[in-house]
């Protein structure tokens, strides 16, 4: 069974030039659209709107520190 370890060299750095040739491409079609939204109305001056991004933050922020916390308290051991 092959992993991605076993790949060569150069079919890693092919696929990381694809991925990075499809995220600038998706960029290069989405900014116009980006640009002419008005961000500052929809989402800083909404009061909702603005809640739903603080609580979602939050919510990131412990998730991230209960998988450290885990990471900490219960190590990866090695089975062999």
């Amino acid at each position: 069974m092959i992993i991605e370890t076993d790949l060569p060299d150069y079919i890693q750095y092919l696929l990381i030039a694809i991925q990075l040739f499809a995220l600038g491409l998706f960029i290069t079609l989405v900014w116009p659209y980006i640009r002419q939204e008005k961000w500052r109305k929809k989402f800083i001056e909404n009061k909702t709107a603005r809640s739903f991004i603080i609580v979602f933050i939050l919510i990131f922020i412990f998730l991230y520190g209960l998988g450290a916390l885990f990471d900490v308290l219960f190590p990866i051991e090695r089975l062999d």
